[in-house]
């Protein structure tokens, strides 16, 4: 099949001469004279390659070649900037926009041919590497039934496990906008990443718009932090973009582990979708064992059934008057799969020296808990996409 050329330019002869020209080549030509419709052609015929007027009346190139990189099904057609603007500054701001080739006014036929041909050649190397099959990561959620059981806490320690025991490529993502624990005990006092993928204008959120917001822990873990402040909450009504999120998470990662927080919000229902398995967190007394059991029953209902929940049971404190984890396990009905004992001087440190347990104590019990836990994740199928 012949490769797709859309050329945009304002001028009639241009597109006519050039057009005839590269179709002489064998290759199919569509046109557009203006670049709103040059954007609405894009995103219709999804050319190869875009040969690309800057001076347009309605829009120039410039904006044209913004709009086509921030669309993530379009973001990597190759872009040849071909126009009469011939300053250094004109072509710095070509290549800035997101331009693949700039090319002045009046350009030899050949040299444009050549230019056209070396660029497609590039991106079919670049198509044909992009289809070797590949592993999606393996996409974790945390959440309670009730908050303060420790989500936070336990997700953070998970994630640094996850890296220490396999040395791939983990992130962690706290999906709480406005209480942002992850980063309190961490240190950050000022997070925006997860903020500024959330009021972003963009129609999706793209890959490299979720690259550019995490933040690299000394351990090689990535993280996409919340904002700690009360106000930020407001973001959470985003539920769609939670679950666009999760998804671009899933191609950056080998593990990813997501925060979710207690109950089943609007935001958590969207974001279960992109779950391969959620683990559970609970507590050794009895109304909060009734409420975990109900929300297990939730998620039974919607079709999150025990091949995908695991759930954890975690001692916060030390106490006669708890639930046995034998009691714990019978009340549920199902099965518990790591039991944290009570480390209340050890999370203090932590806290107070914003270092996780398991790197303040690496050899300790919790630690040895936490691997536990570690290796029933890291035993997890992993989905396989194109």
């Amino acid at each position: 099949m012949a490769e797709k050329i859309l050329i945009v330019d304002d001028d009639m002869d241009t597109l006519r001469l050039v057009g005839l020209m590269l179709q002489r080549q064998g290759f199919e030509i569509i046109a557009a004279n203006t670049g709103s419709r040059a954007l609405e052609v894009v995103k219709k015929e999804l050319p190869d390659l875009i040969l690309l007027d800057i001076m347009m009346p309605d829009m120039d190139g410039y904006e044209v070649t913004r709009q086509i990189r921030e669309d993530e099904s379009t973001t990597s057609i190759p872009i040849i900037m071909f126009t009469a603007k011939t300053q250094v500054d004109d072509k710095v701001l070509g290549f800035e926009v997101g331009a693949d080739d700039y090319l002045t006014k009046p350009t030899h036929p050949q040299e444009l041919i050549a230019h056209v041909k070396a660029l497609l050649s590039r991106r079919e190397k670049v198509i044909s590497k992009a289809a070797v099959v590949r592993e999606r990561g393996l996409v974790t959620g945390i959440m309670g039934a009730k908050g303060g059981l420790g989500v936070s806490t336990l997700a953070l320690n998970l994630a640094i496990s996850v890296r220490q025991k396999t040395q791939e490529d983990v992130v962690i993502a706290d999906f709480r906008p406005g209480q942002g624990f992850i980063s309190m005990m961490m240190g950050y006092t000022r997070p925006a990443g997860l903020n500024n993928l959330l009021i972003k204008n963009n129609e999706k959120v793209t890959l490299r718009d979720v690259e550019n917001e995490l933040v690299i822990h000394t351990t090689g873990v990535r993280m996409l932090l919340a904002s700690p402040r009360p106000i930020d909450a407001q973001y959470i009504e985003n539920t769609a973009r939670f679950a666009e999120i999760a998804d671009q998470l899933a191609k950056i990662g080998r593990y990813i582990i997501i925060d979710l927080g207690p109950s089943l919000t609007p935001m958590t229902n969207m974001v279960l979708e992109q779950c391969d398995n959620l683990i559970v967190i609970t507590e050794p007394i009895p109304f909060t064992v009734n409420q975990t059991k109900d929300l297990l029953e939730d998620l039974q209902a919607k079709g999150i059934g025990r091949g995908r929940v695991n759930v954890t049971l975690v001692n916060r404190i030390r106490s006669s008057a708890q639930l046995s984890w034998g009691q714990v396990q019978e009340q549920l009905g199902v099965k518990i799969t790591t039991v944290f004992t009570p480390a209340p001087e050890l999370a203090y440190q932590a806290e107070t020296a914003n270092t996780p347990m398991v790197l303040l104590e690496p050899d300790g019990l919790t630690a040895q808990q936490f691997s536990q836990l570690t290796n029933f994740i890291v035993k997890q199928p992993t989905r396989i996409t194109q």
